[in-house]
């Protein structure tokens, strides 16, 4: 699986730009994602990968190389 893409369409289906997102790319400071939307990207990441994403998996995700980790370490459904 292939989670950086999967990351990068699930954002970009959500109206994030992804155009400038590196690793380092804070969520909610640089793309002002907020608690909700972080909610929504973990719901659209498990319906576009078969993976389980916790609440507080989700929640302590800071940047984007955090999203893409933890994709790969979800536990696949």
């Amino acid at each position: 699986m292939d989670a950086e893409r999967i990351v990068r369409t699930v954002l970009t289906h959500l109206d994030i730009d992804t155009h400038d997102v590196r690793d380092g790319t804070r969520l909610r400071e640089d793309l002002a994602v907020d608690s909700t939307e972080l909610v929504d990207i973990a719901v659209a990441l498990e319906q576009a990968a078969p993976v389980a994403i916790g609440t507080d998996q989700i929640f302590a995700v800071r940047t984007f190389a955090d999203l893409v980790a933890c994709v790969e370490n979800a536990p696949r459904r």
